[in-house]
């Protein structure tokens, strides 16, 4: 006769969720300015439930704070490179040039996003994107000591802008991944999508800081430029004449 096995099954481990989801929930503490960026560092799910289905309109102001905080004050330390005008100049072009790079791309977010199959609207997309440009503007105010070393220590236009270029570059990684997280939380299974919105994103960006130039260097004699360059061959006459 068979012996019966009573020996029982293992228990099953606690599903944790995978790390491309964020929490999709209310914060639980009220939506002030120091809530909201530990939200923004931690929980980034917490602000755009806010956002669509809760205390929008507060989150809403704490997130353009710390975007105009972030970029005017990072702006103001590429200004430190040179002094005199771009004090004022390079957080002022800074600031506008995201402000207009954003602008710009919210359209094609919205769509790209809708073709991958989220159910977005442009209220949604404008969240997304106002969330992921906060965050790139916290890790650029965490490298502004950094960028203060560099600036006041050389002279290189060149050196400055490579360093200007990777910090810009690390700190866009970090907002285009959260938007890539809270797109696949909301239901998109196509990434294709957003991997294209991302690059038109930088692509737009670089084009604007050539188009605002000088962000870096001296600005007394041509506050804004008075040529039209693309932003690659720009960077190759900066090099050539540093």
């Amino acid at each position: 006769m068979k012996k019966e096995n009573n020996k029982p099954e293992p228990p099953e481990l606690p599903n944790r969720g995978t790390h491309s989801e964020i929490e999709y929930e209310a914060m639980k503490d009220p939506p002030n300015l120091g809530n909201t960026i530990d939200s923004l560092l931690k929980s980034p799910g917490h602000l755009l439930f806010e956002w669509q289905e809760g205390r929008g309109r507060a989150v809403a102001m704490n997130l353009v704070i710390i975007v105009a905080a972030s970029y005017l004050l990072f702006g103001f330390i590429l200004g430190l490179f040179s002094g005199g005008t771009q004090l004022w100049a390079a957080p002022t072009k800074l600031f506008l040039g995201i402000t207009i790079s954003a602008l710009i791309t919210l359209p094609s977010l919205y769509v790209f996003s809708c073709l991958g199959g989220l159910d977005m609207t442009i209220r949604k997309s404008a969240g997304l994107l106002l969330t992921g440009l906060a965050l790139v503007g916290l890790v650029l105010l965490g490298l502004c000591p950094v960028a203060w070393i560099f600036s006041q220590s050389t002279d290189s236009i060149g050196f400055m802008g490579f360093l200007v270029l990777l910090f810009w570059i690390t700190s866009l990684g970090f907002g285009i991944r959260l938007i890539s997280r809270s797109a696949r939380t909301f239901g998109s299974d196509h990434a294709g999508y957003l991997v294209l919105w991302a690059a038109i994103f930088v692509t737009v960006t670089l084009q604007m800081s050539t188009s605002l130039r000088p962000l870096i260097g001296p600005a007394e004699e041509t506050l804004l430029p008075q040529e039209k360059r693309f932003f690659l061959g720009h960077w190759i006459k900066v090099l050539g004449e540093d």
